[in-house]
C-alpha cells in the first residue's frame, strides 16, 4: 500500500502549465530516444519539445493519467482503470505496454523540475506505485 496522500500532495504542487505540460515527454524522449520514433518526435530536439503544441497538449493529458493513480491506488477496479488510460495512449501511439517500465525516470525527473523536487519519500513512494502498476498489468496479460 502506497501513501497516497503524500502522492496526491505532491501532484498538487506540478505547476502544470502550458510551458511544463511537455516536460514529461522531453525528459521521456531524452531518455529512452526508441520512444521517441513511437510519437514520430525521433528527429526532433527534446529541448524543443516543451514548446510543441502537439506535446503540451498530450502532456496535458498523460500527466493528469499519473495524478489520478495515487488516490486510485488502493481500489483495485479505480486502479486498473485509471492504468487503462495509459493502455489506450500505449496503443495509439503503438508502443508495446512492456515500455511502460521506463514511464517513471520521465515522470520523476518531470516532477523533480515542476513541483518542487522530488524527496527520497516520494520517490520511494512513487517507485512503489509504479512497481505495482506494471506488476499489475503483467497480471492482467497486457504484456
Amino acid at each position: 500500500m502506497v501513501n497516497a496522500e503524500l502522492l496526491q500532495k505532491h501532484c498538487q504542487a506540478y505547476k502544470l502549465t502550458r510551458d511544463s505540460a511537455g516536460e514529461y515527454h522531453k525528459q521521456l524522449f531524452s531518455r529512452y530516444p526508441a520512444i521517441a520514433a513511437y510519437y514520430n518526435a525521433e528527429d526532433i530536439d527534446p529541448d524543443s519539445i516543451p514548446k510543441s503544441q502537439k506535446f503540451q497538449m498530450q502532456g496535458q493529458q498523460e500527466l493528469q493519467y499519473f495524478f489520478r493513480l495515487p488516490s486510485a491506488s488502493s481500489d483495485e477496479k479505480k486502479f486498473r482503470s485509471a492504468l487503462c488510460e495509459f493502455k489506450e495512449v500505449f496503443s495509439d501511439n503503438g508502443i508495446p505496454m512492456s515500455e511502460f517500465n521506463k514511464v517513471p525516470d520521465a515522470f520523476l525527473a518531470a516532477m523533480a523540475k515542476h513541483a518542487g523536487g522530488v524527496t527520497a519519500e516520494q520517490k520511494k513512494e512513487w517507485t512503489a506505485l509504479f512497481n505495482k502498476a506494471y506488476a499489475d498489468m503483467k497480471t492482467w496479460g497486457w504484456y
